[in-house]
């Protein structure tokens, strides 16, 4: 058997079906494989509530082509598994380099099966992808190794049925099973413990943790079992299982399950869904603000417990608070006195756990839709209490901490790569007269981060250290010992004052994440590139507020667009608007969606005593609703001679009318570009998506010289395929 879930999941699942079933079990970087008999294998089914899937295998083997695929699935006897009558659904997963498409891999193994009922009788069983009598996968590593499986399971397991109704970002039902196997739910639960959610949105994490207790009721763990159709089914293990209850976890007391959320809606919602998982009657859910009311009245008393909860961030914030950064500090000072002795787990984007002003016991990630997320647990007591370092304070502490990491951790190769790339790059930035450039940019595989020098006006010089987060393959503590000896390399071989790095961790950016602080440490240093003074602040945001790998595109800006007018489009801090106008640009628009970025624009025109208002206006839009307004209408929309759009990769920001996915829209996004461009006008489009493809529609349409190498800075030749800059005309075909 073979029993898979998502990433960051596999270790909570072996645990959970050693609990289950006395069985040899393998851990495997997918889920679990282990020897079943037939009553273990439904039981699992049944009453996992971590598992995605359970299959069992029929075949495996070298499939690295088509025929080879064929080959393997004609070896199988289909006719023990399934009769001519029955309808089958295949799935698949992986591939090769000639088995690239999972539909192409479902076809060619659905041939196998139907030949060889062909052969045997002259009739075949048909295809039924809605409500199959027995659903079959195959999954292909990209080596070619193949294993053929039947599902037991009815789909993925982690659609329990009852939630009808999702809040805002709900976890998934089987995550929030794993989350909850990793905050240690089930044993505080033995001994008595109440569970907390002071904002619970819609309460998937109460709803399982009360189905942990009971079990999964028998009509959803009867729903689970999936190919009926399967002539290898042990009816009567199956039918034993299904009669006897869920395995229950039974409390030394009476369950005390509380959630509270200051949203009418979603306590309506998760009182729905509790209502249809059947455990209603264990979970009491009220309207509350966690700031307002951190007691909950029924808890009052209970020395044993657990608080836990997927705090509010990204668009869940605005329901909590109208600040970018909420205020934790009282909150958790009112939780300290309710809860003294208690155990808490709380789930936070990637990264923010190094903020929270309570210390730790241990850090779990996890995938939460695409979002990298952690859940960090420790215990409330008079000594937990901190204040989380910002990025000056982390550089520090990890500084500080790279003698003991050089017992797990080799300094050599990461000295001597970025000895010789500072001593090749300060050279030519010498010679160029840059005040900022870039030193390190994940050169090693183990040294996953990258280096950034700023130096300001008075001489003065920084460095942004920038952490890529490491795979989950990877040690945690072995990721930190690198990050801790990187740090202190580079404050020596930089020789760098003291204070004077910062250590911020990259992740991916949604929504609203790229506008919010990290910190409030606001070191802000003035930097001249150019003859143009621009404001950078190296604690605060996710970046800097200075892109330094455009920094020849903005030298083409301002070259372009002197004597003339631009449009700026996703502006961010305007800093090549500032060029621009600083050199000479007749007339500015820079366009941006946040007023943080454009209150920072405006203090880089006023550095550099250039009035906004008239001649250079910044403008707080969506830059896609503007763009369609301009495209309809009675009115001419007005004509720019240059105009730069740089904008994000993918954006689902709140504030904006639709997404915007570049590869999917940089079409649209053109030619809606274009058809503001003057006639003998030029475009900059430029993207950060690593392998954008330029439609061949535009090529066709307008005239287009490819800039990405010859804007590409020296001292981002090491990673030439990250960015793509185009310069954009319109034909003057006669």
């Amino acid at each position: 058997m073979t029993v898979v879930t998502a990433a960051d999941l596999q270790a909570p699942l072996a645990e959970e079906i050693r609990s289950l079933v006395d069985a040899r079990i393998s851990d495997r970087p997918f889920g679990v494989q282990l020897d079943a008999t037939p009553a273990q294998t439904y039981r699992i089914v049944c009453d996992s509530l971590i598992a995605g899937h359970v299959y069992y295998a029929l075949a495996s083997g070298q499939a690295a082509t088509a025929d080879e695929l064929y080959a393997l699935g004609r070896q199988i006897p289909w006719h023990r598994h399934m009769t001519a009558d029955t309808y089958f659904a295949i799935s698949a997963t992986g591939g090769t380099e000639q088995l690239r498409h999972t539909g192409f891999i479902a076809t060619r193994l659905k041939d196998a099966i139907v030949d060889h009922f062909r052969e045997r009788d002259s009739r075949r069983p048909s295809i039924d992808t809605e409500q199959p009598d027995l659903r079959l996968h195959c999954h292909i590593t990209a080596q070619g190794h193949t294993n053929i499986s039947i599902e037991l399971s009815e789909g993925s397991l982690h659609r329990r049925g009852y939630r009808q109704l999702g809040g805002l970002a709900p976890l998934r039902e089987n995550l929030a099973a794993g989350i909850l196997w990793r905050a240690r739910w089930p044993q505080l639960a033995q001994n008595g413990a109440a569970l907390f959610d002071p904002m619970c949105g819609s309460g998937t994490l109460l709803i399982e943790a009360a189905l942990r207790l009971t079990g999964l009721p028998p009509a959803m763990r009867a729903r689970r079992l999936g190919s009926p159709g399967w002539l290898g089914h042990d009816t009567a293990a199956r039918q034993a299982v299904l009669d006897q209850s869920a395995p229950l976890i039974e409390p030394a007391d009476a369950p005390l399950l509380i959630g509270r959320d200051i949203d009418g809606e979603q306590i309506a919602t998760a009182r729905e869904n509790a209502r249809l998982a059947e455990v209603d009657h264990l979970i009491d859910f009220q309207v509350a603000d966690a700031w307002a009311q951190p007691c909950p009245t029924p808890l009052e008393g209970h020395d044993t417990g657990l608080l836990i909860s997927n705090l509010p961030y990204g668009h869940r914030l605005d329901a909590y608070t109208s600040t970018e950064t909420p205020d934790w500090g009282p909150l958790i000072d009112a939780w300290q006195r309710c809860f003294n002795g208690w155990h808490w787990a709380v789930l936070l984007p990637e990264g923010m756990g190094q903020r929270w002003p309570l210390r730790y016991e241990r850090a779990f990630p996890f995938d939460h839709g695409g979002i990298a997320i952690e859940l960090i647990r420790g215990t409330f007591d008079t000594k937990s209490r901190r204040e989380a370092p910002g990025p000056i304070g982390l550089a520090n502490k990890l500084a500080n901490a790279a003698e003991q990491a050089r017992e797990l951790v080799d300094p050599t190769p990461f000295a001597n790569r970025l000895q010789k790339n500072f001593r090749h790059v300060k050279r030519q930035a010498e010679r160029e007269g840059l005040c900022c450039f870039r030193v390190y940019d994940a050169d090693l595989p183990d040294f996953n981060l990258a280096i950034d020098l700023y130096r300001d006006e008075q001489g003065e010089t920084w460095a942004d250290i920038q952490e890529y987060r490491a795979p989950h393959s990877v040690d945690p503590q072995l990721a930190r010992g690198r990050l801790a000896v990187a740090v202190h390399q580079a404050m020596e071989t930089l020789e760098l004052a003291p204070n004077h790095a910062v250590v911020r961790q990259r992740r991916r950016q949604t929504g609203q994440d790229q506008y919010q602080k990290i910190t409030q440490e606001r070191l802000e240093r003035v930097v001249i590139e150019g003859g143009t003074r621009l404001r950078i602040n190296l604690t605060d945001y996710l970046d800097t507020g200075l892109f330094l790998d455009h920094r020849q595109v903005r030298d083409r800006v301002a070259e372009l667009a002197r004597g003339k007018r631009l449009l700026n489009l996703f502006c961010y801090t305007a800093t090549a608007s500032v060029r621009a106008a600083h050199q000479g640009a007749a007339q500015t628009l820079s366009i941006d969606l946040s007023n943080t970025y454009l209150d920072w624009a405006e203090d880089n025109f006023a550095l550099n005593d250039i009035p906004t208002g008239n001649a250079h206006q910044l403008l707080r839009a969506d830059v896609l609703d503007w763009l369609n307004q301009r495209q309809q209408g009675p009115y001419r929309p007005d004509r720019y001679d240059v105009i730069f759009c740089d904008p994000p990769t993918f954006s689902n920001s709140k504030s904006m009318a639709d997404t915007l996915d570049i590869q999917r829209d940089h079409v649209t996004l053109v030619q809606q570009c274009m058809h503001l461009l003057a006639p003998e006008g030029t475009l900059i489009f430029s993207n950060n998506l690593k392998g954008f493809k330029l439609s061949p529609s535009l090529t066709d349409e307008y005239q287009i010289n490819d800039l990405s190498r010859k804007t590409l800075p020296m001292d981002f030749a090491r990673t030439p395929h990250r960015r793509s800059v185009f310069e954009i005309r319109h034909r003057n075909d006669a």
